[in-house]
């Protein structure tokens, strides 16, 4: 009744979600009352049925792999991908990312989601992709910076070498547009000796 609800889904949909549900939790570690926990997750981020369906295997898989409520799995999951503009299809791509970053660094679904509210929006808009954003979240965790701390001074640099009249990009020469752009503003920055401050 909550999917109902929030999705809208009604007869053959609505069948087909609870249909959804039912096999996973029957086949999963997962619980159906679990899934349907999930589809409300996606509901609430504006899916429809269909979408919901299409996103609810690599969310499980998620949640397995990291240990993480399903829930929390697919809010994350569905805000990381609106963020990003992508398309309900590249929900794999999200999901394999946070699930080899989080065993590969000192990145977990609570740093991963408190830096992403404050950098994604502006990873878009400088052209810099999940995969990067996220790799630059790991490599800061594993330097005991993470969070919100990491989240808001990443969006801060972004910011200053994606504007092309700040004072950082007039040092380095350039603005960032994707993530080479970065690569080599980064190794500029690197060769220029800054100082901590900086």
């Amino acid at each position: 009744s909550n999917v109902a609800a929030i999705s809208g889904a009604t007869g053959a949909e609505l069948s087909d979600l609870e249909k959804n549900a039912k096999q996973l939790g029957s086949t999963t570690v997962f619980t159906a009352s679990q899934v349907a926990g999930l589809q409300v997750e996606f509901a609430k981020l504006g899916f429809s049925a269909k979408q919901i369906q299409g996103v609810t295997k690599d969310t499980l898989a998620l949640a397995s792999a990291t240990g993480s409520d399903l829930a929390t799995s697919a809010a994350v999951a569905g805000q990381t991908l609106r963020a990003f503009g992508l398309d309900v299809g590249q929900t794999s791509r999200i999901t394999d990312t946070m699930a080899k970053s989080f065993s590969s660094s000192a990145l977990d679904m609570d740093k991963f989601t408190n830096s992403m509210q404050y950098v994604a929006p502006i990873a878009k808009q400088v052209g810099i992709d999940v995969e990067g954003t996220t790799a630059i979240l790991g490599t800061l965790a594993n330097a005991g910076i993470s969070g919100s701390m990491a989240g808001t001074s990443l969006r801060k640099i972004l910011l200053e070498l994606g504007n092309e009249s700040s004072a950082l990009t007039k040092k380095i020469g350039f603005s960032v547009k994707n993530s080479d752009d970065l690569t080599k503003a980064f190794e500029k920055l690197n060769t220029m000796g800054l100082g901590t401050g900086e």
